[in-house]
């Protein structure tokens, strides 16, 4: 008589299913070792990084990057200076007599602050402003460094107002008022309006350097003329119009007849047709009581 098998229990079978499949998942963990869970991770992280960096440097170029940077928060923005873009340096080109104190002031920034926080258009309106500065630049060289172009402004004279002196450039712009020691070498302006017409009065003695070296000092007469003071203390005295050309007779003159040298006061040149010299007056010394002479 044929054995007849007891039917199979369901639950049974979905056991032995259950223990093979794991079994499949053992043999593959054992396949993998541990530091493969790792380098998955840091790869994950590093294409992370990878990717917010070539958005940022899309953006970049876009010109899009100043517009975005006002609207994410303070927390996105360090995450961007963790990931590296974070100020690490500031190059300055064309500083002379700007201090790295103003320029740092003006920035507002502090290294490993977000680059991309940098208020670009601020902070070179905040350049622009300094005293010495004319014109500022500023940009961003990704991943962390800004980049400033200065063109200065250049002392063009010392200018005496209120019994004090500042130093002034050629557009009457006032760039500093103290420790003005290095600046001993400009001429002293004097006036109220000097400042303005001091550029014309600098670009015609440019043309006479004999002249000019011995110019100490211009004074702006009656808002409208200039009187020149030489180091030898002679005032020469220049026409309303045509200066430029009375200061070209002038050096002719002090070349052919040593006029400079002499012993003068003052020389007016006021008259486009002569040259007036005024000599020291000798004077004659007043006599002792009661000495009669002979």
């Amino acid at each position: 008589m044929p054995s007849v098998r007891p039917p199979r229990d369901p639950a049974d079978s979905a056991a032995k299913r259950a223990m093979a499949r794991a079994r499949q998942k053992a043999s593959r963990r054992r396949a993998w070792p541990a530091w493969t869970a790792r380098a998955a991770r840091l790869s994950l992280s590093l294409s992370v990084v990878a990717m917010l960096g070539v958005t940022v440097a899309w953006l970049w170029q876009s010109g899009r990057i100043d517009a975005l940077a006002g609207r994410i928060g303070h927390g996105l923005l360090q995450v961007t200076a963790d990931a590296g873009f974070a100020v690490r340096a500031v190059y300055v080109e064309g500083r002379v007599s700007s201090t790295r104190e103003e320029l740092l002031t003006a920035l507002r920034v502090d290294l490993g602050d977000p680059i991309l926080a940098v208020d670009l258009a601020r902070a070179q309106r905040a350049l622009a402003d300094l005293p010495w500065v004319a014109a500022a630049s500023l940009e961003r060289r990704l991943p962390g460094t800004l980049h400033i172009r200065l063109a200065e402004r250049q002392p063009m004279a010392l200018w005496q107002v209120n019994r004090r002196l500042v130093v002034i450039d050629g557009d009457g712009v006032v760039l500093a008022d103290r420790d003005l020691g290095r600046f001993a070498d400009l001429p002293i302006v004097v006036g109220e309006n000097a400042p303005a017409q001091a550029p014309g009065l600098m670009a015609a003695l440019a043309r006479v350097p004999s002249v000019a070296a011995q110019v100490e000092a211009a004074v702006w007469m009656g808002d409208r003329r200039w009187d020149l003071k030489l180091a030898s203390g002679i005032r020469v005295r220049l026409p309303e119009l045509g200066f430029d050309q009375a200061l070209l007779r002038l050096a002719e003159v002090a070349t052919e007849d040593r006029l400079l040298d002499r012993n003068i006061v003052a020389i007016d040149l006021r008259l486009p047709d002569r040259l007036v010299v005024q000599t020291v007056a000798l004077t004659v010394p007043p006599r002792k009581p009661g000495n009669r002479g002979t």
